[in-house]
């Protein structure tokens, strides 16, 4: 009885080492995890980025909206300290979006890696 558990674990031992097969280790668990909170920290920042490019763009609205006001009435002052914050806030907002890209290619990126571990 005693050399068939011997024999058993031996194949099941020589088995796994053919096919390459092996468990999952608790540093490779914890690399999973810390990998998943990084993508979920990725998409939350991505979330406050696109409420700040809304609030951006609406400010970017309003002072379009404030500079077309200026030009109609003649107040050439106050148009062009618009339209300097105008250009002010236009680079501000491309800025965020840049920064939505790059966090979405990141974010692109650590779920392929996720997927990758599982396989």
């Amino acid at each position: 009885m005693k050399q068939f558990r011997i024999l058993t674990w031996l194949t099941l031992a020589a088995g796994m080492a053919v096919t390459g097969t092996s468990t999952l280790s608790a540093q490779d668990f914890r690399d999973i995890h810390r990998d998943r909170q990084d993508l979920r920290a990725d998409y939350r920042d991505i979330n406050h980025d696109y409420a700040r490019v809304n609030g951006m763009r609406a400010d970017i609205a309003r002072d379009q909206a404030r500079l077309n006001e200026d030009i109609r009435c003649g107040r050439a002052g106050t148009a062009a300290r618009e339209a300097q914050d105008l250009a002010r806030d236009q680079r501000a907002l491309d800025a965020q979006l840049r920064d939505v890209r790059h966090d979405r290619v990141d974010a692109f990126r650590d779920r392929q890696d996720i997927r990758r571990d599982w396989r």
